[in-house]
């Protein structure tokens, strides 16, 4: 491929990404549809989970989690990848930030994305593996 026609492959994606904006109308998506979950598995007659996810575009103000429930939203992924969430957990007096999601080519393979706040971390799961949460990340003071 000549130099002069990769450029203007690059063109056309910056052009595409500059003029499709990261939520859509529901259900028109030009490229692929995710959702997180942020899950309170902590343990019970204990604090209630305090979460605050936001990107660039988006900002979910304070949500406060019940045992058992979750907080999720669902959107598209840029054309290139550039998305980025992050979440900040409290669950008193601990708590933790993260990157709840950060695109990386052809790495996620599923559609849903968990986190879980439990008392000894923070698990993540795909939807393939659920039941079986990994542990990404202590809690922090």
């Amino acid at each position: 491929m000549s130099s002069l026609n990769f450029f203007k492959i690059f063109l056309l994606f910056l052009v595409i990404e500059a003029n499709i904006p990261n939520r859509f109308a529901e259900g028109a998506c030009a490229t692929v549809r995710r959702t997180i979950h942020v899950v309170n598995n902590l343990t019970p007659d204990t604090p209630q989970l305090d979460v605050h996810c936001y990107s660039k575009n988006d900002d979910f103000t304070n949500i406060t989690l019940s045992i058992g429930e979750e907080f999720k939203w669902t959107f598209c992924s840029n054309v290139l990848p550039t998305t980025l969430y992050a979440c900040h957990l409290w669950w008193f007096p601990k708590e933790k930030s993260f990157d709840a999601y950060k695109e990386r080519l052809f790495k996620w393979t599923t559609e849903n994305l968990y986190w879980i706040a439990k008392p000894d971390g923070i698990y993540f799961a795909d939807g393939n593996h659920v039941q079986n949460p990994e542990k990404k990340f202590d809690w922090e003071g």
